[in-house]
């Protein structure tokens, strides 16, 4: 777990602009509310958030990415694949989503290395 957290600590893994004024009000409160519980390490609460702009917008690959994140700092590694390839599907363009992506599958192939040895 600790490879877990540095490599969350190293990496620029929330979109911070992903509230416009164009977006619909409840997805701005329900991002503003993320955030929040990010500042604060209640990733369980940025779950919940994340998932409630996805119900509004379920194509929003910003929202995918940040959940990731969530995911990834509750030690959920498959689930936070899951997102980050979402948010790269969804946005092929888009350099931190798939770095954040790349990075995540690292790191799922380095626990999987340390769960071994750790048996062994």
């Amino acid at each position: 777990m600790r490879v877990c957290l540095i490599s969350l600590m190293l990496s620029v893994l929330f979109n911070i602009g992903c509230s416009t004024s164009h977006q619909p009000i409840e997805i701005q409160h329900q991002s503003k509310f993320a955030f929040k519980a990010y500042e604060a390490q209640l990733w369980n609460e940025a779950v919940f958030r994340w998932n409630r702009v996805l119900k509004i917008s379920p194509e929003y690959a910003p929202a995918y990415n940040n959940l990731g994140v969530a995911y990834e700092a509750l030690g959920k590694i498959e689930a936070a694949l899951q997102a980050y390839e979402t948010a790269t599907e969804l946005d092929q363009g888009n350099r931190f989503y798939r770095f954040n992506y790349r990075r995540c599958r690292f790191l799922r192939r380095v626990v999987e290395e340390e769960e071994r040895e750790s048996n062994e």
